[in-house]
């Protein structure tokens, strides 16, 4: 995957927000702090590309790069609210609600997903009625009741249920595979995938959830808050779901490469039945291993 596209995507993230309202100071600033600190922009970059190989124009791959990541940024400011996990680090900053307040965090929130639904919207405006109704579903899968905030849901539910590594498994699939799913589904709706390319993805996107929240989780109990640029070990403290409290850390290493290897199949799949259409997510799997950092610690502290 370019380097230059992080580049891009990150001057474009504070371009796109709509500033020309006169806007309160401290929603703005909240907004250009949430905006002009990215992280590693993955699913930006996945959704980036792939509508660039399936034919989108830039400036409208872009408004689509840009709302999959504002939706992941919003998702993170309500996560780290003291009603969720009480964070006081993300991204090697003050959270937001500590530097401006819990209202105003709620409300930067908001205006990212409400300008992440008009992004959508007009970088979609020219395509067929089938692949927006196909995108809208997926939007619609991935962060709703049957993803992102039914997963968030349970996520705070979890010191109430039996705490079992298939429930913390199934919550993962419903926030980290959520937003996983959106990046590699809502571009791929560009491509009219047949069937058998649809549930290749839909599985990678599993095992790529699964990957990413496993290696969140091992960070999250070996890492300071300084390495992982975030609050650490609240899940412990809190009772939240996390594969490396819940296995072990040796059993959650083998799980680490077990979906290595299923990902690395399905991959090998989509390369079979696409014809090249989906190279840019082989591209995008070398990118998970600075994700994965802190498996060869997991080893060691096993």
């Amino acid at each position: 995957m370019n380097p230059r596209d992080f580049e891009h995507l990150a001057a474009a993230l504070p371009r796109h927000l709509p500033t020309e309202y006169g806007l309160e100071p401290r929603l703005e600033a909240a907004l250009r702090q949430l905006t002009t600190h990215p992280g590693k922009l993955f699913r930006a970059v996945l959704v980036y590309e792939a509508a660039r190989r399936f034919g989108v124009r830039r400036a409208d791959a872009e408004r689509l790069a840009c709302a999959v990541e504002y939706f992941h940024v919003a998702s993170l400011v309500l996560d780290d609210l003291p009603c969720m996990d009480d964070a006081a680090v993300r991204r090697g900053l003050p959270c937001v609600h500590r530097q401006h307040g819990e209202a105003t965090a709620i409300l930067a929130s908001l205006a990212l997903i409400n300008r992440a639904y008009a992004l959508i919207g007009q970088a979609l405006a020219g395509q067929t009625r089938r692949v927006r109704e196909e995108a809208g579903a997926v939007v619609d899968r991935s962060l709703g009741l049957a993803g992102l905030v039914g997963g968030q849901a349970w996520d705070l539910a979890f010191g109430r249920t039996e705490r079992s590594a298939s429930r913390v498994s199934r919550i993962a699939a419903a926030k980290t595979g959520a937003l996983l799913s959106l990046a590699v589904l809502l571009p791929a709706a560009l491509a009219r995938p047949s069937a058998q390319e649809r549930k290749a993805l839909r599985a990678l996107c599993v095992y790529w959830g699964q990957l990413f929240q496993i290696a969140d989780d091992v960070r999250d109990v070996l890492a300071t808050s300084f390495e992982a640029g975030k609050t650490t070990g609240r899940d412990r403290a809190l009772a939240r779901p996390n594969l490396a409290l819940a296995l072990g850390l040796p059993a959650a290493q083998a799980r680490l490469a077990r979906l290595q290897g299923q990902a690395a199949r399905m991959l090998a799949v989509l390369a079979r039945q696409g014809r090249g259409r989906w190279q840019h997510l082989v591209a995008a799997a070398e990118l998970l291993a600075p994700a994965l950092e802190f498996r060869d610690r997991a080893r060691s502290a096993a």
